[in-house]
């Protein structure tokens, strides 16, 4: 699928790019989420920042976003803490889970960990989810804010997002409160985005 370009005076509106990319999502066949699943999470095991984490925080996909369960497979195989983000009174906290029983299906259908244990740092590797994705690395998420606001309080976690390839751009709209992940893996490649660059 041809990568989405926005330009100039063309510029949308993260709304508009939301409603554009979760259609994508929707129409997506199968067999091709499948394949490019298989391909972003090949990149991610064999990249450093996850072979050197012992920490994995990590989302749970829903709704055709880029897959994550075998990640976290492969993370528990490899003897690594693996923590899950859950929501509650409005923050986002990320919980041990050693497992998938330890999943269960929380508000909105989003699988969420059954555990108690809260990750307090300080090094992991963030594995993030997004809508939409530009070269510098900024992202426009679902609305809440809950990773800007997470991440904001823990400045020292390594950063990865993932997507498809049809969900990069080439610019999106920024705002100044918005924090870039250090890497973005698509099925064909691992971007180094501005933040990366800008780090010791």
């Amino acid at each position: 699928m041809e990568v989405l370009r926005i330009w100039g005076r063309n510029l949308e509106t993260k709304k508009e790019i939301r409603k554009r990319i979760v259609k994508l999502r929707k129409e997506r066949d199968p067999y091709e989420w499948q394949c490019a699943t298989r391909q972003i999470t090949d990149l991610v095991i064999s990249h450093p920042c996850f072979l050197e984490a012992s920490d994995i925080c990590i989302y749970a996909d829903i709704k055709g976003e880029a897959g994550t369960r075998m990640i976290m497979q492969e993370a528990w195989k490899l003897g690594k803490h693996v923590w899950l983000p859950k929501v509650e009174d409005g923050e986002m906290e990320f919980y041990l889970t050693e497992g998938p029983d330890e999943l269960v299906s929380g508000a909105y259908g989003i699988p969420e960990p059954s555990g108690n244990l809260v990750f307090k740092g300080p090094d992991a590797l963030m594995i993030m989810p997004g809508v939409a994705f530009d070269l510098s690395g900024h992202r426009i998420g679902y609305g809440g804010g809950f990773y800007d606001r997470y991440l904001e309080k823990h400045v020292e976690l390594t950063t990865m997002a993932l997507a498809f390839e049809d969900q990069i751009f080439d610019t999106l709209p920024a705002e100044e409160h918005d924090i870039c992940p250090m890497f973005i893996v698509t099925q064909k490649r691992i971007i180094e985005t501005d933040d990366k660059k800008q780090r010791p």
